[in-house]
């Protein structure tokens, strides 16, 4: 028995030593395959640990991307933030369902009292939905319990979003509320359309296979290095329910490039050149203004026929459509430009002393010549001149290719290759690089295999070469400088913090390109093709202006410029480029100005008759443009005494916009105004109105600001409203010029750290 007993509990140890044995060697062979066959798949429930659990995870914080600014500093283009608002019906408090049934029943009883009211208050900040729209939205999710329901169509401001966000049951939070939003940053232009093209786009489209595609064009692209910023990186944290950001380097904003682009004077051109494009029922136009000292770019405008709404309209924009094969016709189209180029032939000409004023060719019976072959014409055909000869006067003021083509071979006939090294140096071939779209013009030279002796006739009157619209502007600034060749220039300053960190100053690339006499004679020329006069016996217009810029003479100043006519297509009429390039006033010009626009046959409503007893050109569209843009650009600088405009029957009351009474009273008392404050008699904190009596007295209205509050800046200029609301601790993004006529954020409302608001001016 003792035996059989032993011999039990041999057994049983051998059991259980068996048993541990086949359990360790489980557990080696799991263990073998965690860590070897199913290592993956354990490292990403780590990760998906990491992440729903307790340890955080990177992320990468977007920089803010500069501003683009005018030539004052002012706001071109800007980032602003915009959002879009939804529901989730179905979502209940999930980080803690017991209470869900309780907070669904609260959030329902919220809506049912607050329903109307709620709704009545979105209409309110967003008036493009009516409150009934708002409603069936709300309650149709309600009842069916919908996710992902959008508040409204498109995106809405930051204004809007934290005045909707302050709403019942939208201030709950999202866990409570099932409203979240989603963020997005756009770049605004603050002047809308007007000069898109050169400032350009920042854009992405998410592809059908989802990948995001970035579109960048202009300056948007050129300087995208210094506006797009660096990230910063931070990491994402679970605490308690949430997921927390926390930043670990905080991104570097992107720097702001401030431009010579003056807005003022692009919205004149961009209203003179459509206003002709709309008379005359023309394809395209644009136009580009230079300072002339300085070769600042003060405007660009480039304007094309759009189908906008059911109707055609003239707008600028970046798209490729009909008649806007580029983003850009100024910078990004190269053309032949026909006639204004007759300009650089005559200075070619004059400078290497290949002629004179006083010279002259044949002048022929007819409006057609052959030269070696040759068809040359002439559309403003003035029969024999003035003594059976053309002058280089008459050649300039009838646009006569048959009299520059006789220049033209009586100059560089045996030697075409220093006609053509001498284009080249005046720039006609250059990429100035103002935009990294810019192209590179293009023009046939003698070790070309398309030159022929036909050629250098061509080269004489625009055709044989595709300049762009810069090109020829920034030549006939050499003119407009007495020789001096300066580059021109779009971006003067790089900015952090309203700080210079990097300029580009004025570049002069030849103090004398050519000489000072050359540019008086090619001067005269330019002035005789606007303002001169007939002198041909027994014509009937002797005495009249008569050259081909005549419309675009000026009483209120002497222009000088060239007309310019090109055939697009075939040699025919069907397709023209009309230029008219020129400089203002011409005795001491202050501005250099190019329009070029373009004609095609399909959009003219004229019938054949009036289309042949009065055919489009240069002189009849472009110079018309180029007059009304520069009277009043001019017009812009005109002063006159103040006391030209007292009225003796009534008391001289300057009006002033509210602001600092200090520098107010000190400016009146400067003026002699009876009833102005001496300076020190008035705290230079004080802000307020300065207002007038029935009698002319002068008194002040002063405003108090409560500190952490919104002051009320309207009616005020930007310098005063800017400091003020600095003052308060704000951040301040200007629209327009002028006066304030609103700002984003109202009077009285209470300041949540640095907030930014944004100021709409109007002159």
């Amino acid at each position: 028995m003792f035996q059989t007993r032993k011999n039990a509990i041999f057994r049983f140890n051998l059991l259980v030593v068996l048993f541990f044995a086949i359990w360790g060697v489980a557990i080696i062979g799991i263990a073998t395959k965690i860590m070897f066959f199913d290592r993956d798949m354990w490292k990403e429930v780590e990760e998906d640990y990491k992440k729903e659990r307790k340890i955080s995870y990177e992320v990468e914080i977007p920089a803010r991307r500069g501003n683009i600014l005018d030539d004052k500093g002012d706001l071109m283009v800007s980032t602003l933030p915009q959002y879009r608002i939804f529901f989730d019906f179905k979502y209940i408090n999930r980080d803690n369902p017991e209470d869900a049934k309780k907070t669904q029943d609260e959030r329902n009883r919220l809506w049912e009292e607050h329903m109307d009211e709620i709704c009545d208050k979105l209409h309110e900040i967003l008036p493009h939905t009516e409150p009934e729209t708002f409603k069936k939205t709300i309650t149709n999710g309600l009842k069916n319990l919908k996710g992902g329901v959008r508040l409204c169509r498109g995106r809405i401001s930051y204004t809007q979003y934290k005045r909707i966000m302050e709403l019942p049951i939208f201030n709950l939070g999202w866990k409570y509320s099932g409203v979240r939003t989603e963020e997005e940053i756009e770049r605004r232009r603050i002047y809308d359309d007007i000069g898109c093209s050169t400032l350009g786009v920042l854009r992405k489209s998410e592809q059908l296979d989802g990948t995001v595609i970035e579109e960048i064009q202009g300056l948007e692209k050129t300087y995208d290095k210094y506006l797009r910023g660096v990230p910063g990186k931070g990491h994402i944290e679970k605490v308690g329910g949430d997921f927390i950001t926390k930043t670990d380097v905080l991104p570097q904003n992107g720097y702001d490039i401030q431009t010579t682009l003056n807005p003022e004077m692009m919205d004149i051109c961009y209203e003179e050149v459509k206003k002709v494009l709309e008379e005359k029922s023309l394809a395209a136009g644009w136009a580009v203004l230079l300072e002339a000292k300085t070769g600042d770019i003060k405007a660009i405008v480039n304007l094309t026929r759009s189908l906008v709404g059911g109707k055609y309209t003239y707008i600028e924009t970046d798209k490729i459509i009909e008649y806007n094969s580029t983003a850009n016709h100024s910078l990004t189209e190269r053309n032949e430009p026909g006639s204004i180029f007759k300009t650089v032939a005559m200075t070619a000409m004059i400078e290497d002393k290949r002629i004179t004023l006083s010279d002259s060719v044949t002048a022929y019976r007819g409006k057609v010549k052959y030269f070696d072959k040759h068809r040359v014409s002439d559309e403003m055909y003035r029969g024999m001149g003035e003594t059976n000869l053309y002058s280089p006067r008459e050649a300039m003021m009838y646009s006569s290719n048959i009299a520059l083509t006789q220049f033209i071979r009586r100059s560089y006939l045996k030697e075409p290759e220093t006609y053509t090294n001498l284009l080249k140096s005046f720039g006609i071939t250059e990429n100035y690089k103002v935009i990294a779209d810019e192209v590179s013009p293009y023009m046939t030279t003698p070790d070309n295999k398309g030159w022929g002796r036909s050629t250098l006739h061509t080269l004489s009157y625009g055709y044989g070469i595709a300049t762009t619209a810069l090109n020829m502007v920034t030549f006939y600034n050499i003119i407009a400088n007495d020789g001096k060749y300066i580059k021109p220039r779009l971006v003067k300053a790089i900015i952090e913090n309203g700080k210079v960190i990097e300029s580009f100053p004025t570049i002069v690339l030849d103090d004398q390109l050519v000489s000072k006499e050359t540019a008086d004679d090619v001067t005269y020329l330019l002035t005789e093709v606007v303002q001169g006069t007939n002198k041909i016996p027994g014509d009937s217009r002797y005495g009249k202006l008569d050259g081909t810029g005549k419309r675009a003479n000026s009483k209120m100043m002497t222009i000088a410029g060239k007309t310019g006519t090109a055939n697009r297509s075939n040699l025919n009429d069907n397709e023209k480029l009309m230029s008219f390039c020129g400089f203002f006033p011409a005795e001491d010009p202050e501005y250099t100005l190019i329009v070029q626009m373009y004609y095609d046959i399909k959009l003219d409503k004229r019938t054949a008759k009036e289309r042949k007893d009065n055919s489009y050109g240069g002189g009849s569209t472009s110079a018309i443009a180029f007059k009304n843009i520069a009277e009043r650009i001019m017009s812009k600088s005109l002063t006159s005494d103040i006391q030209d405009a007292v009225d003796g029957t009534n008391l001289h009351r300057p009006e002033i916009m509210p602001g600092s009474i200090y520098e107010a009273n000190l400016v009146l008392g400067e003026l002699g105004i009876e009833g102005a404050q001496a300076p020190e008699a008035v705290s230079d904190t004080l802000w307020g109105n300065i207002k007038h009596d029935k009698y002319g007295d002068v008194y002040h209205e002063a405003k108090i600001f409560e500190y952490g509050t919104v002051p009320d800046v309207r009616g005020m200029g930007a310098k005063d409203a800017v400091f003020l609301l600095q003052k308060c601790g704000m951040k301040v993004e200007i629209e327009g010029y002028g006066k304030v006529m609103s700002q984003s954020i109202e009077a009285g409302e209470e300041i949540f750290g640095e907030e930014t608001i944004r100021l709409h001016l109007e002159p």
